[in-house]
This record gives C-alpha cells, structure tokens and sequence, in this order.
C-alpha cells in the first residue's frame, strides 16, 4: 500500500478532526518523529538543500495542531494536501468487535480488496500505519483476539489512507473509540460535531436473546443478563450529532456483526455465503435488499434499539459481517479447555473475515466517490 505520495493541494480548508481547529501547512510548525526516542523533533524543510529528499521529509512530516489542549497532538502533512480529508468513526461498546472490523478492513484492502474497482490505497503516513499492521492487522491475520481498545481523555484517528477513485485522491481516517470515551463529555467526544461517516457495530452476541448463544456469549464473557440490552454508546453518539429537520446528515451504516455465530440463520446463512470481495461498485438494489434483511432480522429478534441510528440519519444502509469468520467462541481449548477458563485470547481454525468491505463501499457510494451511488432510501415495509 506504499507508495510516493504525489503533491497536491488542499482545495478548502481543513481541520484538525479531533479537535476541530483549522489547519493551514506553516513550515515553522513542522515536525519528524525520531525513531530513536519516538519523540517529536522540530523541522525546518530548508535544512534539506536536496529537493528529492525534502519531498520525501515533507511526506513523512506532522503538522502541529495550534490548539493544544487539552493535548498537543500532530497531524501527517499528506493528510492536509489532498482536498477536504473524510473521518469515519466506528461506534459500539467495548467487545463488540470495532477494533477486529477495522482491522479486517485494513487486511482486506492490503490483499487487494478493493482493486477490482479501480481503488487505489497508500498509508497517509507510513509509520502510523506499519504500527496499525503491527498492533492490530498483523496480530489478527495470526488468529489472535485482538485486546481492547483503551479508554482515553482525547480521542485521535487510529489509522488514515489516501484513497484514489476516478483520479480523485482523498484523505480518508478512521476512528477506533473506545465505548467508555463516546460516554465522556466535552473535549473527548467533540471530533463527532465533524466525522463525516459513523459505522455503527451490532454485537450479535449482546443484541440478541436467542438461546443458541448461550455458550458464545459464555465463552465470550458477555453477561447472560446483557443480552439484550441497548448499547449506550448509541445514544451517547447520536445525541450528540448535529440535525437538519429532526434527522442527522452524517452518512451511516449499521454492521450486524459476529453473524458467524448465526451463519445457520435465514437468511444470514444466504449472506455469508457469498464471498463477500467486491467485483464492482454494489448495486444499489442489493444495498437495499441487504438493508431490509438485516433490519427484518433485528425487529423479529426484537433487537429494535440498535435500529435508532436508521431511525435519525437520513442516510443508512446496514450490512451482515464477520470480521473474523470464526467466532473466539469455538476455541475455549486455548484458555485451558473450558468456557469458565475465561475469554479465548486466539481463533483456533484462523480467521475467515466475511463481507467486511461492504460498508466501507456503502459509506463511499453515499459520498458519491464510486460511480454507482447509492441513495439509501428509507425502508417503507419490511
């Protein structure tokens, strides 16, 4: 996914995403990171007679946010030359598998995802990224469960790509949140007055009451009494969203995941089998027919309160997925044998991600950056 990133310009403004400030690029504000230390150091490109080597500094630069608080904290300069950057927040309280999504995502891509529909993808920034594979991606393609994401005061992206489609390249960045940090108030949550896409993560295991999932969620450690309940990092994010006429404009999809655990269920047993890696942009009308069962699903399992982001965003698809394609849940032998040894730290039969770049390409359609857009229309009868 590396390569030399070509120059460009920002056509608007930009802003910082997580705390919002506008950024323009002021070379006294310029930073590398010392290997070394991992520390910030200041850089003046002037320093760098050699044209070629100054480009390939500047690529690897941060900018410094002018607002420091409550953190100081930097900004890839590629990041602030490609027009108007896109942020995508993943939202679900902790264990429902965001981190394990977004990280299937990135491996998707890795393996050439998304080529057959003439999407290019590089690293914003190198460095960034390469920690991203090594923490997450690497670890899960390993058949390892992936640790929580940790609790913080100040909330920055996790991982950013250059996208490419039709020539047109865009900064796209993705937030991985921990639910505990939606639930704050002011600073740590204000990155979502700006996101431009929400994916809202559906925990199958804690959605849905249905008795076969007794020794998954034992397994899995999800509270019996759980199931069931709504997920509070919902409504902490939807409350806090701006609206135009009663609804939010952010574009937004609903991912029911973990349905390897239901991959014998009409009519995800249908869904899964599909191989799930995009040929071409998805047809509008399948989006819909996808959206409509998943909806049916959740309301006849009368899951209905992870519905409210379809209720109060104008634009919503929601999608089937398995970020891994095989439940931890299937593998207690590696805590010791038995479910009551704890939650399983490693996927036995390997990881099988299932479906996982479609609403990625549903939140790219709604932008309007494939060729085929989708218009989300609000269901009518399920």
């Amino acid at each position: 996914m590396d390569q030399d990133i070509p120059q460009g310009q920002p056509q608007q403004p930009v802003h910082c995403p997580s705390c919002l400030q506008e950024l323009h690029l002021d070379e006294r504000q310029l930073f590398l990171s010392d290997p070394e230390t991992n520390n910030m150091v200041p850089w003046d490109p002037g320093s760098e007679p050699n044209r070629m080597r100054r480009q390939d500094q500047l690529n690897r630069a941060f900018l410094k946010c002018p607002n420091d608080q409550p953190d100081r904290h930097f900004l890839p300069v590629p990041y602030l030359m490609f027009g108007k950057p896109m942020t995508i927040a993943f939202v679900g309280q902790s264990g429902t598998g965001k981190t394990h999504l977004l990280a299937a995502i990135m491996a998707e891509i890795g393996r050439g995802g998304l080529d057959s529909l003439g999407i290019r993808c590089r690293s914003v920034n190198t460095s960034q990224h390469h920690e991203f594979l090594a923490r997450a991606v690497n670890q899960l393609e390993a058949g390892r469960v992936l640790p929580a994401t940790r609790p913080t005061d100040f909330v920055e992206f996790t991982d950013a790509l250059l996208i490419t489609v039709n020539g047109q390249t865009r900064p796209v960045a993705f937030f991985d949140i921990a639910g505990e940090s939606l639930h704050l108030p002011g600073k740590a949550t204000e990155f979502l007055l700006g996101v431009d896409a929400l994916v809202f993560v559906v925990d199958a295991l804690r959605a849905l009451r249905l008795k076969q999932l007794s020794l998954a969620r034992e397994v899995a450690g999800v509270q019996p009494h759980t199931a069931g309940l709504a997920d509070p990092t919902f409504s902490a994010v939807l409350d806090r969203l701006p609206r135009d006429g009663g609804l939010c404009d952010v574009p937004t999809v609903i991912v029911l995941n973990k349905c390897d655990v239901l991959r014998f269920e009409p009519p995800i047993d249908q869904w899964l089998r599909e191989d799930g890696r995009p040929k071409s942009a998805p047809d509008p009308n399948e989006v819909y027919r996808e959206s409509q069962d998943v909806f049916a699903f959740l309301t006849h399992h009368q899951a209905t309160p992870w519905l409210r982001p379809f209720m109060e965003c104008r634009r919503c698809t929601l999608h089937f997925v398995s970020a891994t394609g095989m439940s931890p849940a299937v593998a207690p032998a590696v805590n010791g044998g038995s479910p009551a040894s704890g939650s399983p730290t490693a996927f036995v039969g390997g990881i099988r991600p299932r479906r996982v770049l479609g609403p990625l390409l549903s939140v790219f359609q709604m932008w309007g950056l494939l060729d085929t857009p989708v218009s989300a229309p609000r269901l009518r009868e399920v």
